[in-house]
């Protein structure tokens, strides 16, 4: 949204996986959606290979690489020869300095959002939006009609609670564990009567949050549906809005709710929500152990998956959250975030943290 206010004649293509497709096409400012489809090494190799000839069509004069994780969008920002090129640098990514125009330090301590923004920046952006896109003005008539049609919402809006039990699986520490979902959802079911459970989740996670139903206690699953595999990115913010509260692990759902303004207790471990910043609607519940936050620092936890972190959450304390947002009686107390933190020089408005080609 800054480049786009600053810059209303330029065009934005965005490239992503072909899942992130239908959560692209959200954003009314995007102005063309490139995808990769990564279901098979040649489905990889083919739609890879399409996308650069797009990408050479297009002749883009400036890259901006946001991924910071792996080498693979290296390949496009490189071999897509535009003129100007932008990545993110961290202390493993010094075989990229002599690839990119500039690189941009990755500071953990400051939130994500501002991180990225440190692009909009280098650009001599004017000002930064720094809100979530609202998914609410996207409209949900057909989500809300699917909803219906599952048994979600019988007429108008039904006391449910959202609750994604999931984590990426690149990133399965942040879950947390199964037993403790089953153990909350019991207690919340018990102590509300009149409240319904749903369980989200992606295709590929149905059965995992299905054996969680499963696991509930007496004639509790009935009052729980399960929607991993079910439904599109609008109908999950449908449902999402509509719930009473959302309770989530540090996940993709989770950035869905913060954006939509929803009240929602997010589970932290292996990830600080200090790399998020606050929102006033979030109930943050996290450990701050020594070793976290790991992810954005290992490939692989030094942990290796005993992800304490999360362990150390107890269900007593979320189900305590639960009961004082449901009877109202609950102030939140946000986790300091990078407030104080300089990103430009007030001189020259240059960012910080550009590191420069070898």
């Amino acid at each position: 949204m800054t480049l786009k206010n600053s810059y209303p004649g330029v065009e934005i293509i965005f490239i992503s996986a072909q899942r992130n497709h239908s959560l692209l096409e959200c954003f009314p400012f995007i102005d063309g959606i490139l995808t990769v489809n990564d279901d098979s090494v040649s489905q990889l190799i083919s739609s890879s290979l399409n996308c650069l000839i797009r990408i050479w069509m297009l002749r883009a004069d400036i890259f901006i690489d946001l991924e910071i994780h792996s080498y693979f969008s290296t390949l496009f920002t490189v071999l897509g020869f535009p003129k100007y090129k932008i990545g993110f640098y961290r202390k493993e990514s010094s075989v990229q300095l002599g690839l990119y125009s500039k690189m941009l330090y990755f500071n953990t301590k400051a939130p994500a959002h501002e991180i990225y923004l440190q692009a909009s920046r280098l650009l001599k952006c004017g000002n930064s939006i720094t809100g979530l896109y609202d998914f609410g003005s996207s409209g949900n008539n057909g989500s809300m009609h699917l909803l219906r049609e599952i048994g979600i919402i019988t007429g108008g809006a039904a006391d449910y609670i959202v609750i994604n039990p999931n984590a990426s699986d690149l990133r399965v520490e942040r879950r947390w564990p199964l037993q403790n979902f089953t153990g909350l959802i019991n207690a919340i079911l018990n102590e509300f009567p009149d409240k319904l459970i749903i369980l989200t989740g992606s295709a590929g996670e149905f059965s995992y949050v299905e054996s969680l139903r499963h696991g509930l206690d007496g004639e509790n699953p009935a009052r729980v549906v399960n929607t991993a595999g079910r439904l599109t990115i609008k109908d999950l913010a449908a449902l999402i809005r509509n719930s009473i509260l959302m309770i989530t692990n540090d996940s993709g759902p989770m950035h869905l709710a913060f954006a939509l303004k929803k009240t929602t207790i997010a589970l932290f471990g292996p990830c600080s929500p200090l790399e998020y910043s606050s929102q006033p609607n979030v109930f943050y519940l996290y450990k701050n152990v020594y070793c976290s936050p790991c992810v954005h620092h290992f490939s692989i936890s030094p942990c290796k998956g005993d992800n304490q972190c999360m362990k150390l959450i107890g269900v007593d304390e979320v189900l305590q959250k639960v009961r004082s947002i449901l009877i109202g009686s609950i102030q939140n107390s946000p986790p300091e975030t990078g407030k104080g933190i300089l990103f430009d020089s007030s001189d020259s408005g240059y960012p910080f943290g550009i590191v420069d080609r070898k």
